[in-house]
């Protein structure tokens, strides 16, 4: 039973985002009770399980009144035109608080990044990019050694775009094997066994306010790996550094993994933390290069939601 009175509403609890933080059953129970509503397009009752019970998720209508809720959670995989109903409750309720737990472009306009640690003074936010939480665990560790600057390479996994996604690529790597032209884009590409580098400006927005006293430069690509996000993160010191200084101090965070070569995409999926490779330091000691590797449905997704919830509720 919830030790709270708070009421949560999320919404699309059955794509893979929604999934993933239905299982932290126990933490979200003590937050508050739970609704659901889903967003597909037919009007059937979908069913999820959540603390062992399967559950009813009704579609999401003009008839929900969702300033009942104290937070809407939104783990959907794209817009679609039920998210009407939500950006028209935000437009006319300024106070109402909401979550978008996957970042879909029609609610980004109204949320603020956060990386789920601290309050905010907006009650709409949305989890970093798990890039951005990441590189913000390195670098809070890291800025005692005069950090001036740095860059930041993202590379995003198919299931960004959701499990459909992850369907259309093994139908366009079977496409591509056999020769055959590929009609089943992802996201308007061809991600089998292909790499994309795509528009970072929403990236460097969110860098910017997320880490402000870092000059950041960010680039992203999207690439036919089915999940596990990967970064390398270049960082520049005014004074020179060692690896060993390094790799003590990231070895005193509690959310960095220091992890041996050869680090694999494949270590990625259900851990807490993040993974980073051994750092390589220029011959001056000036530059620095991480790989980080990451599960985003949970860091930048589930767990960054739940600490969201926390300072909202």
């Amino acid at each position: 039973m919830p030790v709270s009175s708070a009421s949560l509403l999320i919404i699309d609890p059955l794509t893979l985002m929604g999934r993933e933080l239905l299982q932290a059953s126990e933490r979200l129970a003590a937050l508050a009770t739970i609704d659901f509503r889903h967003t597909a397009e037919d009007e059937e009752h979908q069913i999820t399980e959540f603390a062992g019970h399967p559950a009813l998720v009704p579609p999401l209508s003009p008839e929900d009144v969702l300033s009942d809720y104290d937070v809407v959670v939104v783990t959907s995989d794209a817009s679609q035109p039920r998210h009407e109903h939500i950006t028209a409750h935000l437009a006319s309720n300024p106070g109402a608080a909401l979550v978008d737990a996957n970042r879909i472009a029609c609610l980004r306009d109204f949320c603020s990044p956060s990386l789920g640690r601290t309050m905010s003074e907006s009650r709409r936010l949305r989890p970093a990019h798990p890039a951005l939480v990441a590189t913000s665990a390195v670098v809070e560790v890291l800025t005692p050694f005069g950090l001036l600057g740095g860059s930041l390479a993202v590379m995003d996994p198919v299931s960004c775009a959701g499990r459909p996604a992850i369907d259309r690529l093994a139908l366009q790597a079977g496409k591509r094997i056999q020769g055959a032209p590929v009609e089943d884009l992802i996201e308007e590409h061809v991600l089998a066994f292909n790499v994309v580098a795509v528009e970072s400006d929403d990236l460097v927005e969110d860098a910017a306010a997320l880490l402000p006293s870092l000059s950041l430069t960010v680039s992203r690509s999207v690439s036919g790996v089915f999940h596990g996000h990967l970064a390398h993160l270049g960082l520049t010191f005014g004074t020179q550094v060692s690896v060993a200084e390094v790799v003590e101090a990231l070895s005193e965070a509690t959310s960095i993994e220091l992890c041996e070569l050869p680090l694999s995409l494949d270590s990625v999926p259900d851990h807490d933390r993040v993974l980073v490779a051994p750092p390589t330091v220029s011959p001056d000691g000036h530059q620095l290069l991480l790989t980080l590797m990451a599960d985003g449905l949970r860091i930048g997704g589930s767990l960054t939601t739940l600490d969201i919830l926390e300072t909202l509720i």
